[in-house]
């Protein structure tokens, strides 16, 4: 360590800058210390220099600072004085530590040391830092890389227009990648050029110059902007913000607001806070939720298998090579062939891409059979099965490094054949044939019936379970009667502001509302001290600029993408959003499968089991979280237990009129919930027994008909009589003899 210090520090004439960076570390880290303690209010600490009581900010001791030392490095510039140049750049670290500590300051004329605003010093900071350490390792900008080294060497006008344009290139590239909001990319990408390719490639951030002036007219770019930054960038926002508050100590403080004495806000009604462990658990429950409903491209996997494949096909490839160079002329070769070695090869390419175009069309075949013949919610499910993107993308990436390693078999001349890459070969064609085995099941429990119901009804019960988690199975069926939460005043004839949030920006992903953080939403109601109306309701398409919140109160603080932030939108419906989607992709099948073209009662008898199975996990659930529900800032669309009831049956009740076996199935649904569910949820249930009682007189004419079809049978059409109709017990075994 200590000769890299010599040898790139002192001996580079760099040791000035050193002093500099641990002199702007310690005296801002030291400027940050007793500013915190002077908020805590610690008695023995000495507090703001305010003589005459008037506060000095240390602001003005960092500019005396910085003007003494500048001043002196000028007036020593034709001097030889290493130490006083160590001792003057100390000088100037301190006094830029201190007036960058209260940038804010100076940016917004105004106190904002401890607001929100005041987070853009401590950004200040960490550029400086981070632009220092590049000088102190040796790393310049452009121009000052020897960009100008040719011109010294051939002093003519064309070489210095060239270099002139280049410099000009670059700087344009860097102005583009500032426009477009991506800081800390242009700054570094100054010092590594590429980077500012890729800042000035990719997406603009949403709220930068060039998202404003460019994408005005792009709604698609806009919505793809605004997904990647929730994506990408709010997850490393909110990591930087914890560690600058760990640092710096916590931003955000409200200001005081100046009093209006004719102006009464209402007293809002809040519950206690939710524990920690509460909090900690509802945000990882929504990261979650975030990555199970996200859409994730088809083509991402293979095209990273695929340049997997070259890199291991070139590492491959150089270690049979070293190998080879190692065992010498003289050792014994018990490798392969080369030439049955290339036609091997050659074998696994054609038989992979030969594979792949198969899938491919046996893909598409079921897709359009899927959506024909079953639910248009197959096409979704299936298109986004990880083993779909696995499998293609493992037989496109075995591909590609066969033909890398025959290339480099036929541009080599060598002995012997490549062992390590022929097996390598092997071993993916192996994993190919497995994933093709794993693919052709998946399609098959796809496009088979009773395996898709079973799936679906499978993924509904843990979405049951997600949507309500806090419900006891131990605890009793008739739950003690508990207050239920009523909307706050605040909601029911507040006078203050009201302040509609619209979407604005697209999801790329779609405009299906799939799932809303309601947690977070009642966090941040009760900070802001607003009231909260969620508009759409879950499952609903959204247009653009269609109202998404109604927000009452002094609405100064609320900030509209923290609203939407907690909104998960979609192309569809999945069984994976929620409850009422895999309820009603049953009900989806149900109807196909009641449909004239294809009139198959057996499935929706098959889907009412499974209907049947949810609503009887679903009804203490939904009765449990109605009873204990503590958003009191939060109003909006959310589903009961009729609506749950409605949802499964409703339609299969209207569409399977001609069907006396799945009205005997709906009847057993209905009696198999009374049963279950206590007293205060048979009201729906009742109600459409009394429906189906009245349908019977109006769709069927004979009294057999009628009695057939107006009894209850969990089977459909498993006896006469239903399940009212099992008077003979079952009996096992001989009877004993009397």
């Amino acid at each position: 360590m200590k000769a890299w210090f010599v040898e790139s520090v002192v001996d580079t004439g760099r040791l000035p800058l050193f002093f500099l960076l641990v002199s702007f570390l310690l005296a801002f880290l030291f400027i940050r210390f007793s500013v915190r303690m002077i908020r805590a209010e610690v008695s023995w600490w000495p507090g703001n220099v305010t003589p005459g009581g008037m506060h000095i900010h240390h602001m003005v001791f960092g500019l005396i600072m910085m003007l003494v030392s500048g001043f002196a490095f000028i007036a020593l510039a034709d001097y030889q004085t290493p130490v006083a140049n160590c001792v003057l750049a100390s000088v100037f670290g301190i006094g830029s530590a201190l007036v960058l500590d209260e940038y804010a300051l100076v940016l917004h004329l105004r106190d904002v040391y401890w607001a929100e605003e005041g987070r853009s010093s401590i950004d200040a900071v960490f550029v400086a830092i981070a632009i220092v350490l590049l000088f102190l390792f040796g790393v310049h900008p452009i121009g000052f890389v020897g960009d100008f080294n040719p011109y010294e060497q051939d002093r003519s006008i064309g070489t210095l227009i060239g270099i002139i344009i280049t410099l000009l290139i670059a700087l344009a590239i860097a102005m583009i990648t500032l426009l477009k909001g991506k800081l800390w990319t242009g700054l570094i990408g100054l010092f590594f050029p590429p980077l500012l390719i890729v800042g000035a490639i990719r997406l603009s951030r949403p709220g930068a110059p060039w998202a404003r002036s460019r994408y005005r007219d792009k709604p698609t770019k806009m919505s793809r902007a605004v997904a990647r930054e929730q994506r990408v960038r709010e997850p490393l926002i909110r990591a930087k913000i914890r560690f600058q508050e760990h640092v710096s100590g916590r931003f955000g403080l409200p200001e005081a607001d100046p009093v209006n004495p004719t102006t009464v806000s209402p007293a809002p009604v809040d519950l206690p806070n939710a524990p920690q462990s509460w909090r900690l658990s509802d945000a990882l429950r929504w990261r979650r939720t975030r990555r199970r409903l996200r859409t994730v491209p088809v083509w991402r996997v293979p095209v990273l298998l695929i340049f997997a494949a070259i890199v291991l096909a070139e590492v491959l490839n150089n270690v049979d090579s070293w190998i080879l160079d190692l065992s010498g002329p003289t050792a014994i070769d018990v490798s392969m062939d080369i030439n049955a070695t290339a036609t091997l090869l050659s074998v696994i390419a054609g038989g992979m891409i030969t594979l792949t175009g198969l899938v491919f069309t046996a893909i598409t075949l079921a897709m359009q059979f899927g959506a024909s013949q079953i639910s248009v919610r197959v096409v979704p499910m299936l298109a986004q099965q990880r083993v779909m993107r696995w499998s293609i993308g493992m037989f496109l990436a075995t591909f590609v490094y066969s033909i890398f390693v025959v290339i480099d078999l036929a541009l080599d001349n060598q002995s012997s054949a490549p062992q390590l890459s022929a097996n390598m070969a092997l071993l993916l064609a192996l994993i190919s044939a497995i994933l093709f085995l794993a693919l052709v099941s998946k399609v098959g429990s796809i496009l088979n019936s009773s395996r898709l119901l079973t799936w679906i009804a499978a993924e509904g019960r843990s979405a049951i379970v997600r949507a309500y988690p806090r419900y006891d199975e131990s605890s009793p069926k008739t739950l003690p009667d508990a207050p239920i939460a009523v909307d706050p005043p605040s909601l029911n004839g507040e006078t203050g502001d009201l302040l509609v949030v619209r979407l604005r920006h697209l999801s790329p992903d779609g405009r299906v509302l799939l799932a809303i953080n309601l947690p977070r939403l009642q966090r941040l109601a009760s900070s802001w001290g607003v009231s909260i109306e969620v508009v759409p309701g879950i499952g609903e398409f959204v247009a653009q600029n269609a109202p998404l919140f109604e927000v009452r109160g002094r609405s100064l603080k609320v900030r509209p993408d923290a609203l939407t932030s907690c909104l998960i939108f979609g192309d569809t419906h999945s069984p994976l959003a929620g409850p009422a989607a895999a309820i009603q992709s049953i009900v989806d099948i149900s109807l196909k499968a009641l449909s004239p073209a294809i009139n198959d009662p057996g499935r929706a008898v098959q889907a009412l089991d499974h209907i049947e199975d949810l609503l009887v996990l679903l009804a203490p659930r939904v009765r449990a979280d109605t009873e204990t529900s503590t958003l009191t800032r939060i109003r909006g669309q959310q589903r009961t237990w009729t609506d749950y009831v409605s949802i499964a049956t409703d339609e299969i009740r209207h569409f399977s009129t001609n069907s006396a076996q799945v009205q005997r199935r709906l009847r057993a649904v209905f009696t198999t919930l009374i049963a279950a569910c206590p007293p205060d949820q048979h009201a729906p249930l009742f109600e459409r027994l009394d429906a189906m009682d009245q349908q019977l007189t109006r769709e069927w004419t004979g009294d057999l008909d009628i009695r057939l079809a107006g009894a209850a049978d969990p089977q459909g059409l498993g006896s006469e009589a239903g399940a009212s109709g099992r008077v003979h017990p079952l009996i096992v075994g001989r009877p004993a003899a009397r």
